[in-house]
């Protein structure tokens, strides 16, 4: 049997006695130093530093010790003004930038604490810890930059308008001498209303013929004597800009730049926007960890790859679809501030901002978009300012010109409503008037009405009458655009009405209105590019052809055979199409939402007339590099095209 008895000097007393005398002492150093570590921390010298300072101001001590401001309602619990004290328990001393007084805002800070609006970690107690960059925090503080971002915590929709119109009504206020009475951010002087959050506070709509009518009756004639009566459009300017004044100008401005770059076409925010990228609510909070930053270079901080993947999205996400848009630096910038207000929290009901209140207790509507804004909101990321269209490196895709006349004269109002109601499934196009989309029936229709103004508008009959022709011109203007439908000497095809009878002589008006608005129902659309000269040339030359006998309201479009269409559309449209229309550098013909919202006749006046400034060639004309189709193959190429649709 094994012998398990103690031996003497089996445990070595005398070495565990050694070593529990060391870790009693290293345990008595510790816990006699923990009273003395205050003595020594950061905050203390700061504290030390600020009672030296008052007493030479005049001010009166602060005790030293741990300052902070508990919200437990908002899970806030913020020690920043053991330093900032002159936001906080103490008497600011003006000259330090340490201990001023925090900026005049319309709302105390001690109610809501430091971090809902700077970020930064608030349980801090030294600087490194509570300012300091560290990538595993979930929220870093906001630089100066970006500082007014914050106020999208409570604040998470400021009232917004095109940046244009917010520079116009600026320019106008300082123009006309408001900031002699009324102070805004810091300028100006006299004692009338403060401008700087009257889009908060609101402000009387009859302000200038109040204005007007207190100078008719002598008020303060010192100022009031010069005081003129404002155009009504510079009145509209000034007071869409006093809305958005609500203390925070440059996430006004960054909103604006963002809405007028269609961020929400692709991206959601409140419920409104496409789905091709992420939703951004709250985007401003992501948690740093979750980033990789690996293609950053710099600072691993959140501002720093906002501004990376605005300027590069491809680069610093590999095989991100976010197209790289066309920005400045300040742009880039701004759209980083934008991003960075995208921080909006719950909040109990009595800290909420009275538009917010409104909007997510009472359910109010959100207001109206114009049809420029919609545009500017929802299509202008893709199809560019003023819809002239784009082309993105890191896309295989080219988004069309729907701002361009070939498009509009084609297109009509029917095809882009139909458009917008469907989108384009499984492309990047959403179903933005679609049912839960992001547009009502009167933004739909106000979108619709802004992209018909963009195209050019036609001259009159009378200007046509008034301009100098050349009957040549008209002619070889006929034969280019017009020729393939109508027949070369007016006679007639299958896909255009003849034109060369004895009532077209006499329909001269008719004849100008069928070129600057189309005809409803056809193949014919409006020729809104035409100058008075060229459109009297061309009149003048139908005026000159000879008599056909027969009338045109008997004519009627052709039939196509699609059999036929498909080995035109093999050669002429597949390469840029798809093979079965899936598309590639073209759009997808066979996409439902397409199919839905293209008639027989929109296809035939596309392929006759092509899509100047794009790969889209017209058919309709001689060319080097595409045959000239005969009207009865543009037909057959029709028919194949809209046989995908009778598939689904």
């Amino acid at each position: 049997m094994r012998d398990y008895s103690l031996r003497p000097g089996a445990l070595n007393l005398g070495r565990l006695v050694r070593v529990f005398a060391a870790i009693s002492f290293v345990l008595f150093v510790v816990l006699a130093a923990a009273p003395v570590r205050p003595y020594f921390a950061e905050w203390r010298e700061v504290q030390d530093e600020y009672n030296r300072q008052a007493a030479r101001a005049g001010l009166a001590a602060v005790p030293v010790g741990i300052q902070q401001i508990w919200k437990p309602d908002l899970h806030v619990t913020d020690r920043c003004v053991t330093c900032h004290l002159g936001m906080g328990p103490a008497a600011p001393v003006p000259a330090s930038a340490l201990f001023a007084a925090h900026p005049p805002i319309p709302h105390d800070p001690a109610d809501y604490g430091c971090t809902p609006c700077h970020g930064g970690q608030g349980r801090a107690t030294t600087e490194a810890d509570a300012h300091g960059f560290v990538s595993h925090w979930d929220e870093q503080i906001l630089d100066q930059r970006h500082l007014a971002a914050g106020c999208g915590t409570c604040h998470d929709r400021f009232p917004t308008a095109p940046r244009g119109a917010l520079a116009r009504g600026q320019r106008l206020v300082e123009s006309l001498d408001c900031l002699s009475c009324h102070p805004m951010d810091g300028r100006g002087r006299g004692t009338a209303p403060v401008l700087t959050y009257v889009g908060l506070s609101g402000f009387r709509e009859d302000w200038h013929a109040d204005h007007l009518a207190r100078r008719a009756a002598g008020e303060s004639p010192e100022w009031r004597a010069s005081y003129g009566e404002i155009a009504p459009a510079d009145v509209a300017a000034i007071d869409t800009f006093l809305r958005t004044r609500v203390g925070a100008p440059r996430i006004v401005e960054a909103q604006a730049l963002a809405f007028e770059r269609g961020c929400l076409g692709c991206h959601r925010l409140g419920g409104r926007g496409g789905d091709e990228g992420p939703a951004l609510d709250q985007v401003g909070r992501k948690p740093v960890g979750d980033l990789d930053f690996t293609r950053v270079t710099g600072e691993a901080t959140f501002t720093n790859y906002v501004q990376q993947h605005l300027a590069d999205p491809a680069r610093v996400v590999a095989g991100s679809l976010m197209p790289a848009q066309p920005l400045t630096a300040d742009e880039v910038e701004l759209l980083t501030s934008w991003i960075l207000y995208l921080r909006s929290r719950t909040l109990p009901a009595e800290y909420l901002p009275k538009e917010r209140l409104r909007r997510t207790l009472l359910d109010a509507e959100p207001t109206r978009l114009e049809g420029d804004e919609a545009f500017g909101m929802f299509c202008a990321g893709c199809h560019g300012p003023e819809g002239r269209g784009r082309n993105y490196a890191n896309l295989d895709v080219r988004f069309p010109a729907i701002g361009a006349a070939d498009f509009l004269d084609v297109a009509g109002a029917s095809f882009i409503e139909r458009t917008l109601a469907a989108g384009r499934p499984g492309r990047r196009m959403p179903a933005l008037a679609g049912p839960g989309g992001s547009l009502g029936p009167e933004e739909t229709a106000a979108l619709v009405a802004y992209l018909e103004s963009l195209a050019p508008a036609p001259p009159s009959l009378e200007a046509v009458g008034r301009a100098t022709t050349d009957p040549a011109a008209g002619a070889a203007e006929y034969q280019a655009s017009c020729a393939t439908c109508h027949g070369r000497a007016g006679e007639g095809t299958a896909i255009g009405s003849p034109l060369a009878t004895a009532d077209a002589r006499r329909e001269r008006r008719a004849v100008h209105e069928a070129l600057t608005a189309g005809v409803a129902d056809s193949a014919m659309p409006a020729y809104s590019i035409y100058d008075a000269a060229t459109l009297g040339g061309v009149l003048a030359h139908v005026e000159r052809l000879p008599v056909v006998p027969g009338r045109r309201e008997g004519w009627r479009l052709g039939t196509g055979d699609a059999a036929a269409g498909g080995d035109v559309y093999a050669k002429a449209c597949a390469g840029c199409h798809g093979a079965t229309g899936q598309g590639a550098m073209g759009p997808a013909l066979a996409n439902p939402g397409f199919q839905g919202a293209a008639t027989l006749e929109f296809l035939v006046a596309t392929i006759v007339r092509g899509r100047a400034g794009t790969p889209m060639p017209a058919f309709g004309r001689d060319r080097v590099d595409f045959p000239r189709l005969a009207p009865q193959e543009v037909l057959d190429v029709a028919a194949f095209v809209k046989q995908w649709g009778s598939e689904k």
